[in-house]
């Protein structure tokens, strides 16, 4: 499948910081100047950055400017600490995730902070769009669940997750296989972001119990 002008330019911004000519710190051009060089849409840039935020690869202040995190870890392996785990099945991933990120949801929903309940209903909504376009919106995926479980406000938790992520990356692209799971998937994620921005903690934790869950099971038929 040909990678769409959003996609490529994500990649392209990831490039940028893992190659050093970003490095952690440092201000990031305008949209305008990132248009320019990559020869796409001001919106594209825009949505591009926000999806990197997102992930937590950059911090956008607002009448400040944008900025890579300071945070090295983001120029390390991703998948090094993970390569001594060996072959980890599907099943047994999501078995894991079901134990931690429903309470993440809940947690979300009691300290998420306006921004990021805006940003998580954007990151659903997106996901609906991308869906039925038929384009792809694996990054727009993991940038809602890395989103609630940064706004969990359980830096340990966070950092747990973030560990996982190449895993949580691969499983996708075989959950979002199985048959009506897309739809389904984005149906939830909508349904977890309202739970979220009316704070309800326990529909938030239900809801993503029942998001996960349904993977698992259609997993072992």
């Amino acid at each position: 499948m040909k990678r769409t002008a959003f996609t490529a330019t994500i990649d392209q911004l990831k490039e940028k910081i893992i190659n050093g000519e970003w490095p952690p710190g440092s201000r990031i051009p305008t949209l305008q100047q990132i248009s320019k060089e990559l020869e796409v849409s001001v919106p594209t840039v825009r949505e591009a950055l926000r999806t990197l935020e997102s992930q937590g690869n950059v911090s956008i202040e607002h009448g400040r400017g944008m900025y890579v995190r300071n945070d090295p870890l983001l120029l390390e392996d991703p998948t090094g600490n993970l390569k001594e785990l060996g072959d980890i099945s599907l099943v047994k991933l999501l078995a894991a995730r079901i134990l931690i990120e429903p309470e993440l949801a809940a947690l979300s929903a009691e300290h998420a902070t306006l921004t990021q309940v805006k940003q998580l209903r954007e990151l659903a909504d997106r996901m609906v769009q991308q869906m039925e376009e038929g384009g792809p919106f694996l990054d727009t995926d993991l940038a809602f669940h890395r989103l609630i479980a940064e706004s969990a406000q359980q830096p340990v938790l966070l950092r747990m997750m973030e560990s996982i992520y190449p895993l949580l990356s691969e499983g996708r692209k075989h959950t979002n296989t199985l048959p009506h799971m897309r739809t389904k998937a984005s149906n939830y994620h909508v349904l977890i972001a309202i739970a979220i921005e009316e704070r309800h903690s326990d529909q938030a934790r239900q809801l993503m119990y029942h998001h996960i869950n349904d993977m698992l099971e259609a997993l072992k038929k």
